[in-house]
């Protein structure tokens, strides 16, 4: 029983820790990764001056959502030089021998377009879903950020039109407030 308890605590503990260590809960962790296009991307300084919109998903079951989302930001944000957006599978809970296979596989199946967008990350799984307000292991969650990785909007969920609607209010508004040019 004393073992279960302390291994119990433990986990808490691992997990409160990761928790500060990605700031307040409306700021995302400092994380880097590579695009599918093949591009280190470091987060929150790809946004620098701009705002970034993440679509991150949890779970092989939201990636239809996070695909959904990402062709609409595709269309409108592409080659923006205001918004910069990015795809996020999080791979964090994949054996780690596996994780290359699941890339490859994610490579071949995105189009060549929304590569450079397309970045997965495989650290810091629990201080991403406490940021996201994870509930929903199949829900892609939507996050609106400044330079500094602060969470200014965010939604989960289909790609719906009104929730697209919706962002697209949220990111016009945003920067026209930050002066992201």
């Amino acid at each position: 029983m004393f073992n279960c308890r302390l291994a119990f605590l433990l986990i808490a503990l691992a997990l409160a820790i990761s928790c500060v260590q990605s700031g307040a809960q409306g700021t995302i962790f400092h994380s880097q990764g590579r695009t599918l296009a093949g591009n280190v991307v470091t987060l929150p300084d790809a946004v620098k001056g701009k705002v970034g919109v993440l679509v991150v998903g949890f779970s092989h079951a939201s990636q239809g959502q996070v695909e959904a989302w990402g062709r609409r930001l595709l269309v409108v944000y592409g080659q923006s030089s205001v918004v910069v957006y990015f795809e996020v599978p999080m791979l964090a809970g994949a054996p780690k021998l596996l994780r290359g296979m699941i890339v490859k596989k994610m490579a071949s199946s995105v189009s060549v377009a929304e590569r450079p967008h397309f970045l997965p990350l495989t650290e810091n799984e629990a201080a991403w879903r406490a940021v996201a307000h994870y509930a929903r292991p199949d829900d892609a969650y939507v996050l609106v950020i400044d330079g500094d990785g602060k969470v200014l909007w965010q939604t989960e969920g289909d790609a719906t039109d009104a929730a697209y609607r919706a962002l697209r209010q949220n990111v016009t508004r945003l920067s026209a407030q930050s002066g992201a040019h």
